[in-house]
């Protein structure tokens, strides 16, 4: 079984890996930002990965509608307006599951760990239990948010 891991530590874990993967794959700078309030977060849409492994525990990935359309769009390399919903939903699970996994890499490098197959996920619970962290692009804002068993 792995160490434990301190929040600091998750979070900076999590910060390296939205700012990785949204600069890598989607060419978009991503700062870290207050958390947002509990009405914007409900607007947003979620994904959800549960994971095992060397920790077990369950992440979420929140995007605004214009960031995962503008996602979308740079992920396909196509016009916004010509991507399709279920396109940008497909993009925003691929998007949560990249940075999920590279979070955890970076924390559990020597441990197997397996991830569920991303799925959206009902936005409009209280996220108490979750450690929070969210990231502001010039497209809208994207918050995180990982919860361990």
């Amino acid at each position: 079984m792995s160490a434990v891991v301190t929040p600091a530590e998750l979070t900076a874990s999590i910060a390296a890996a939205a700012g990785s993967v949204l600069e890598t794959m989607f060419f978009a700078e991503a700062e870290p930002c207050p958390p947002v309030s509990d009405e914007q977060r409900r607007q947003m849409t979620a994904v959800r990965i549960a994971f095992d492994g060397g920790l077990r525990g369950e992440f979420r990935v929140a995007f605004e509608p214009h960031l995962a359309r503008a996602l979308a769009a740079a992920f396909l390399g196509t016009d916004e307006s010509e991507v399709a919903e279920e396109e940008v939903n497909q993009v925003m699970c691929e998007t949560a599951n990249m940075i999920c996994g590279a979070a955890l890499s970076r924390i559990e490098s020597d441990e197997h760990m397996r991830l569920e197959m991303p799925a959206l996920a009902d936005n409009t619970a209280e996220c108490a239990e979750f450690l929070q962290a969210c990231f502001v692009t010039p497209e809208g804002a994207l918050c995180t948010g990982v919860r361990l068993e």
